[in-house]
């Protein structure tokens, strides 16, 4: 069973050192002998691809020839799940087969240099290929760590080329964030300028010539290829293929169509040099597509699925997926099975011969799954991102806190915390049977909390606030982020706690402003107590707030009473809702709150001087 890792603790440490490097020398001393049978590997990561954005996966309005004859010349998967929502734990997961938790990789990454990633500790598949007498190449987006011991070199490549960072402009190779802009091209951990040079060209050149230095030895090609992550740069050739298509569509289209032509290039090449029987290519998305302003909310597509990057609906994490080896797996084949990213290591492992193996992988050897359509029985999948988590189990899926960036259907804040789904009766998740299916709620609860990496923390529950404000006039000096809206300042007093989901609907989010509310409870009333409740969310850039004034007054116009409070309601590094409580025990009408924002990510932070947010709800009267 795959993941099934209950009440036991993940050895974060696969191998000692000496024990490794022991290992693989032995093991390359026995491959020297069979390295003429053992094919090459090349996985063809993409970025930011829509589940459904392939014509053989019934994309109806792109061009993707060489994907669609890929897919003719093997297998493809019609239920492939990535190891997360996010870019730097779902390639955390394919290079270690492990969940990105497992793997040290809960969350995306810093992309400054100096910042460390995946720990250096963990196995990858390249060191793995290379102890097996490999030679092993990153080309494209690493995103996994911009320190010495967690760039590529000290991850098992003999080579790389590429950006460490999330995303870069294509043409200055820039990073491709906030400021201050930053370089961020490096060739075998040096940096170098390429400036106006198309970076999807230099990739397939620098592949290009990788696999001609090393076609008569086995190679193992990690080709990570930044498209169609924003910002959204096709070439001109493609460009002028889809005149007339709507944005953002049209340029999402045209730079995957950009990138499905070099991959094609790619395997004519393969063919060129006669080794294209002796190679394995894999194929997938790191997850799905981009809603994000800076990919002008949207371009892709998950078709009838809900969901997309960011979340754990099957739009989010259900990805593309094909392998092809001529003469050894099928051709023009599904695969109807779940299937899973950290599945691949071991798999690649069993098709290359290779037995040497870290202990403590998560992902299973599905290699008959590809060549004999075996079955896989019993199988439960677990996923956490933030506050949301997700646990599939047969048919069925549970998602704790979900989060739908492509508002197919709107959520309801409090029943669908929890959100119950039968894969087999409705793959596009529309409808919440949580209510319908006590028993099947209880059983998947459990199975959730029997993963390691699972708190009961995690589990929404409704809590009883009794806020005597509740419906009271209340306005705000600044409007939050309409992304974080929250019901604007009435939500403030709703009688709904927001849970740990920053998205849930409930908190009202400012991006570097404070918070000032002014309450009007409509009559002298007796107020014995104030509680007011914050999100920390690091890993989000949310944090609670610097300090915190309630005022009171009787007539809106003389307020008294001060009570500043400070700490230790501060910025932490751990998810959690943090409540400021205070004793006022006075006749008052009218209640002044002002809670300030930190405003710049601290400089423990992996985005140090970031703007940072202040997330409140809710403001609690007794």
């Amino acid at each position: 069973m795959y993941l099934s890792i209950k009440n036991a603790s993940v050895n974060m440490k696969l191998l000692s050192s000496s024990i490794l490097s022991l290992s693989l020398i032995l093991f390359s001393c026995s491959a020297n002998r069979t390295n003429n049978d053992r094919p090459n590997v090349i996985i063809i990561l993409t970025d930011d691809q829509g589940s459904l954005d392939v014509n053989t996966y019934g994309a109806t309005d792109l061009f993707t020839p060489n994907l669609d004859r890929l897919a003719s010349e093997g297998v493809r998967f019609s239920r492939f799940y990535s190891g997360s929502a996010v870019c730097s734990p779902s390639r955390a997961c394919i290079l270690t087969g492990m969940t990105p938790h497992s793997a040290g990789v809960p969350g995306n990454v810093s992309s400054i240099p100096g910042n460390e990633g995946m720990p250096s500790s963990m196995v990858t598949i390249a060191e793995i290929m290379k102890g097996a007498g490999y030679k092993t190449a990153h080309i494209g987006k690493w995103h996994l760590g911009y320190s010495e011991e967690t760039m590529p070199l000290a991850q098992g490549f003999d080579y790389s080329f590429g950006h460490m960072g999330g995303c870069i402009d294509n043409y200055s190779h820039f990073f491709y964030w906030n400021g201050p802009n930053r370089h961020d091209l490096w060739e075998n951990g040096k940096e170098i300028f390429m400036d106006g040079e198309f970076f999807p060209d230099l990739m397939y050149e620098k592949a290009e010539n990788f696999i001609i230095k090393n076609s008569n030895n086995p190679f193992f090609l990690y080709y990570a290829i930044n498209v169609p992550h924003y910002p959204l740069q096709p070439s001109e050739k493609w460009r002028r293929k889809y005149e007339g298509m709507e944005m953002p569509r049209r340029d999402y289209a045209a730079f995957l169509s950009t990138a499905d032509e070099n991959i094609g290039k790619l395997i004519s090449l393969l063919d060129k040099l006669e080794i294209r029987d002796k190679t394995v290519i894999i194929f997938l998305s790191d997850h799905g597509h981009s809603y994000e302003t800076r990919t002008f909310g949207g371009g892709g597509s998950a078709g009838p699925f809900r969901g997309g990057k960011t979340s754990l609906f099957e739009g989010g994490i259900r990805v593309p997926a094909i392998i092809s080896w001529p003469g050894k797996v099928p051709e023009g084949l599904i695969r109807k099975q779940i299937c899973h990213s950290a599945d691949l290591l071991p798999t690649i492992a069993a098709l290359c011969n290779i037995d040497s193996l870290p202990g403590g992988l998560e992902g299973m050897d599905i290699s008959k799954v590809i060549i004999d359509n075996q079955s896989l029985d019993d199988r439960t999948l677990y996923w956490k991102l933030g506050s949301q988590w997700a646990v599939i189990k047969d048919n069925w899926k549970l998602i704790g806190l979900p989060v739908d960036p492509s508002g197919k259907i709107p959520l309801d804040k409090t029943r669908d915390r929890l959100f119950l789904v039968n894969l087999d009766e409705d793959s596009t998740e529309s409808k919440n049977i949580a209510g319908e299916y006590p028993d099947i709620m209880k059983q998947m609860t459990g199975e959730y909390l029997e993963w390691i990496h699972a708190s009961e923390e995690d589990i929404p529950v409704d809590i009883e606030l009794n806020n005597s404000a509740m419906g009271a006039e209340i306005s705000l000096a600044s409007e939050p982020d309409t992304r974080y809206f929250g019901g604007g300042a009435p939500g403030l007093v709703d009688n709904v706690a927001g849970s740990r989901s920053f998205n849930d609907g409930c908190w009202l989010g400012f991006e570097g402003d404070d918070l000032e509310a002014l309450i009007d409870l409509g009559e002298i009333r007796m107020v014995n107590s104030v509680k007011i409740r914050f999100l920390n969310n690091p890993g989000s850039w949310i944090f609670g707030p610097e300090f915190v004034d309630i005022r009171s007054s009787v007539d809106g116009k003389n307020f008294t009473g001060h009570v500043r409070l400070e700490g230790p309601f501060g910025p932490d590094k751990t998810l959690n809702i943090q409540s400021v409580v205070t004793s006022i025990e006075k006749e008052v009408r009218y209640l002044k709150i002002f809670a300030a924002n930190i405003g710049e990510n601290p400089v423990w932070h992996t985005e140090p001087g970031g703007k940072a947010w202040l997330f409140c709800d809710e403001i609690i009267i007794k």
